[in-house]
């Protein structure tokens, strides 16, 4: 089952492999360490975002992906360094259920697998360079450790572990993310009684190791002195309190909406196993604290409570093997697995910038072309591993107006072609994306037909407009 969970998240980064702007500054930082250029080139010092990041995960992804370098370029590299991150991931989901597997039983572990591989964003996103993602890979070997905490017998191995989990969490809450404090507080208090001064110390040291590891490594790569990019993600969403200003949901919203997608058919059996098995109810109430920590900030993002969901599926899977509902379980799996598979294609939609960009590459052969690129196209899917020409410019300046501004570029990828019409650019090629969905019959009378009861509806997003005046003056 765990190969399964690795191909299925192999096939998704090879279903869409391009990437949204969330994951801009690790893809960037990820080509710019395997280009080998200066880092004054670098992508991060022309546009350094709303905070800083952390460069200690993209190298190291950098590093695993240096051999795919070797044999490949372009979109391929990407997909290789996105499919190190996924491997990474599918690593640690392996180690948890192999925990699983020792507290609760083969039949657990099996389900616990079975429900993971079910899922859309715990397997789509598993490849993508987020913070979040990058933070799951340690906090899944931290989450094995505090189940084994639970299911030791043994004092002198509870503790070890419940060092080891807490050892990992400090280099993650340091390094990687901090808000993966919000679910470290409740495990280690969960372990209250497992620990020891030789804990606490070990925690200390790894700490104050991590965040001169992480304050050398930044202060060099943002060119700034003292540069600890955790801390200043903390100042900036919780001291400034500035994370409001990317929007904000109702109290309530992950409870209602996040968990019920992210978990899928898995929902109704981490129910039942709460109530079943006193373990996961011990489980996941240390993770509801953890969503009711989150809920309590006005920002809210799916992706931040994703930690929870390997947590709820162990749940899920504790409550079908305790109650022997196999069949029902088999029905949600299904179900969710065919969900998965709708989203999954939409979600391969959403990246016209990137299939503009190479199906630029793909119908101009010429050297010595200029390409602007519109934030739009930038924010989906376009990156430095697509920017496969050497002898061309890509040019992602911002904020300039049509007319003189753009005079001297080829081409450009835009989202707004009737600025430019009347400005002796012409439209090449539309690349169409993800519009809606449109209900085209009662879902019955589709089923009967063997047909979908929904269309997926797109629509030009993203054009090609080849500056005429330009070739003109040239010829």
């Amino acid at each position: 089952m765990d190969l399964v969970f690795a191909a299925m998240v192999a096939a998704y980064a090879v279903a869409a492999p391009y990437t949204k702007v969330e994951e801009s500054f690790f893809v960037q930082a990820v080509h710019d360490a395997l280009s080998g250029r200066g880092i004054d080139s670098w992508d991060h010092l022309a546009f350094p975002g709303v905070v800083p990041r952390s460069f200690v995960g993209p190298l190291a992804i950098a590093a695993l992906s240096w051999p795919a370098k070797l044999v490949c370029s372009g979109l391929a590299l990407q997909v290789s360094a996105r499919l190190v991150l996924g491997c990474a991931v599918a690593a640690a989901n392996a180690r948890l259920r192999g925990a699983v597997k020792t507290a609760f039983g083969q039949r657990a572990a099996w389900w616990f697998c079975a429900f993971c591989i079910c899922q859309f964003h715990y397997v789509f996103w598993t490849s993508r360079m987020l913070g979040n993602t990058l933070a799951l890979v340690p906090l899944l070997v931290a989450q094995a450790d505090w189940i084994l905490c639970i299911a030791a017998s043994d004092v002198l191995m509870r503790e070890r572990h419940c060092r080891r989990m807490a050892a990992v969490l400090a280099f993650t809450c340091v390094v990687l993310r901090f808000e993966t404090l919000v679910f470290a507080a409740p495990m280690l208090l969960d372990q209250l009684s497992a620990l020891t001064r030789r804990t606490v110390w070990t925690v200390f040291v790894v700490a104050v190791v991590s965040a001169a590891l992480t304050t050398a490594v930044d202060s060099w790569m943002w060119q700034s002195a003292w540069m600890w990019p955790e801390a200043r993600v903390f100042v900036f969403n919780i001291v400034q309190r500035r994370s409001s200003e990317w929007g904000t949901a109702p109290p309530l919203h992950y409870f209602t909406h996040f968990l019920p997608r992210l978990l899928l058919g898995a929902l109704p059996f981490a129910a039942a196993g709460i109530v079943a098995d006193s373990r996961a109810a011990r489980l996941a109430v240390a993770c509801l604290a953890s969503i009711a920590v989150f809920s309590a900030n006005g920002h809210k993002e799916w992706r931040f409570i994703l930690p929870a969901v390997p947590v709820f599926n162990i749940c899920a899977a504790a409550g079908v093997a305790r109650l022997r509902i196999r069949r029902l379980a088999a029905a949600a799996c299904c179900a969710s697995l065919a969900a998965a598979l709708f989203m999954a294609y939409i979600s391969s939609l959403n990246y016209p910038g990137g299939n503009a960009l190479s199906r630029l590459h793909a119908i101009e052969p010429a050297p010595n072309v200029s390409v602007h690129i519109d934030t739009y196209a930038a924010m989906t899917g376009v990156t430095r591993f697509g920017q496969i020409r050497d002898d061309w410019v890509y040019d992602k300046t911002e904020g300039l107006e049509p007319g003189l501004q753009f005079a001297n570029y080829t081409y450009l990828l835009t989202a707004d072609p009737k600025s430019h019409a009347d400005n002796g650019f012409a439209v090449v090629e539309a690349q169409e994306g993800y519009s809606g969905i449109d209900v085209v019959a009662p879902a019955f009378a589709s089923l009967r037909a063997l047909q979908l009861p929904v269309t997926v509806r797109t629509s030009p997003l993203v054009w090609i407009m080849r500056n005429e005046r330009l070739l003109a003056r040239q010829i």
